[in-house]
């Protein structure tokens, strides 16, 4: 007897023992099936069809507990079929009220239940205090630079748990990252959709998907971190840098992928010769450059750390806070723009826009929403360079305490090194010549 108790008949997850079911009615493994009620087996009329034509095929009996269901006969198939569609029409009722009081309460800012977040206490409203300050670490370090890996790596050195009890992987930090609501922003989960407009792709047998928020409006509980540090996550995780040159691990040295070639401009990668590891041109086998690496990440640590202890180095923090940028406005822009979007839709559901003009009024919107979010998502880049500048300490132990994601994030934003060729043959002192590195400011 095969028992399924925990699967719904109206969704599009996999039921096992169901289609067990209908392979051993394929190959006449079973006489009879007995179901307490129709809608127990189907709630689908694509399903009900399935299992009648087996059933007749294979000369199955079907019968219900109840004695209301015989596919033996045409008004018994078109009672099944009623029952079904009676079913199907419940489930679609009922979907729709909960999402209209989900939507409901996404446009008041409340919360609608699930799983503890973490930094939050289990009513969803209030912060925890033990947990709220490592999340804004959280928000802070990976904007700074560090990578996914690097603070997981940490929290779990320093023995934190996620709300569930378990230890972190790069997943739950990045599903912490990417949630609005650490800026007291209601967000709404939307699948992310792949080049070919798929959802999801199964792989192993499990259903994998990428899910994404839009932002609804401001909730009703406290913020951990701002919005425009929120927004400059969560733009670094959706750049399509990071998955287009993700090999696996994060870079182990200070330059590897970060400088470039004098000659074609590609990125380095780290090599190793008799003399030790290299930097060196992807080019072919004749390789532009393959230089030492030490000696040219120590020279560029002493410019950057030079310019770095200039006295106006504090400027380089300001220049990058958002001075000179109404933020503010910005972000009321940002609430417009997206209020008119929805009235977009309405607008084209009832007739009052064409489709054409739809379409151009939601490109325009999208186009100057993507504006804005680069704009705040710079302002809140300051704290790249704040690592080392303005700490009250000396810029030299400051680059020190740092990550070696954060050392390579204020390199890239302060300038890009451009490693030229050596010369021919063996270089006649270990003194390193200046003229062979370019240091280009931004």
């Amino acid at each position: 007897m095969l028992e399924e108790n925990d699967t719904s008949a109206s969704g599009d997850r996999p039921r096992p023992l169901f289609t067990r079911l209908l392979e051993m009615i394929e190959v006449g493994e079973v006489d009879a099936v007995v179901v307490w009620h129709a809608d127990r087996l189907v709630r689908r009329l694509v399903d009900l069809e399935r299992v009648i034509e087996l059933c007749e095929r294979n000369c199955v009996k079907l019968a219900t507990v109840s004695g209301d269901l015989d596919l033996s006969t045409d008004a018994g198939r078109l009672n099944a079929r009623i029952l079904a569609a009676v079913a199907r029409n419940e489930v679609e009722r009922k979907s729709a009220r909960q999402r209209a009081a989900f939507e409901q309460a996404a446009a008041a800012g409340k919360p609608t239940g699930g799983r503890r977040a973490f930094g939050y206490t289990a009513d969803h409203l209030h912060l925890e205090p033990t947990e709220a300050p490592i999340a804004a670490e959280m928000f802070q370090r990976f904007a700074a630079g560090e990578s996914l890996g690097e603070i997981m790596r940490d929290l779990n050195k320093r023995e934190i748990l996620t709300p569930r009890g378990f230890k972190w992987t790069t997943g739950t930090v990045k599903t912490v990252l990417k949630n609005p609501r650490y800026a007291a922003l209601r967000g709404v989960r939307r699948v992310k959709l792949d080049a070919r407009g798929r959802t999801s792709s199964a792989e192993g047998g499990h259903l994998q998907r990428e899910h994404w928020y839009s932002v609804a409006g401001r909730a009703v509980w406290p913020a951990i971190v701002d919005e425009a540090t929120w927004r400059a996550c969560e733009r670094r995780l959706r750049d399509p840098a990071r998955a287009k040159y993700y090999t696996g691990s994060t870079q182990q040295y200070l330059l590897s992928g970060l400088a470039v070639c004098g000659v074609c401009g590609r990125k380095l990668k780290s090599g190793t010769n008799q003399g030790g590891r290299t930097l060196k041109c992807p080019e072919g086998p004749g390789r532009h450059v393959v230089r030492r690496a030490v000696r040219i990440e120590e020279f560029v640590v002493a410019v950057i750390l030079e310019r770095l202890r200039r006295p106006d180095a504090i400027e380089l923090v300001q220049l990058r806070s958002g001075q000179g940028v109404d933020l503010r406005r910005l972000r009321e822009e940002a609430e417009g723009l997206r209020k008119n979007l929805g009235e977009y839709a309405e607008d084209a559901g009832a007739g009052r826009l064409t489709r054409q003009e739809y379409f151009v009024l939601r490109e325009a919107a999208h186009v100057r929403l993507a504006g804005i979010d680069e704009q705040l998502a710079n302002a809140s880049r300051k704290d790249v360079i704040a690592a080392v500048v303005g700490t009250g300490r000396d810029p030299i132990e400051a680059w020190e305490a740092c990550s070696l994601s954060a050392k390579r994030a204020v390199i890239d934003t302060l300038c890009t090194v451009r490693v030229m060729p050596a010369r021919p043959g063996r270089p006649k002192s270990d003194l390193f010549n200046p003229a062979s590195l370019r240091i280009e400011w931004k």
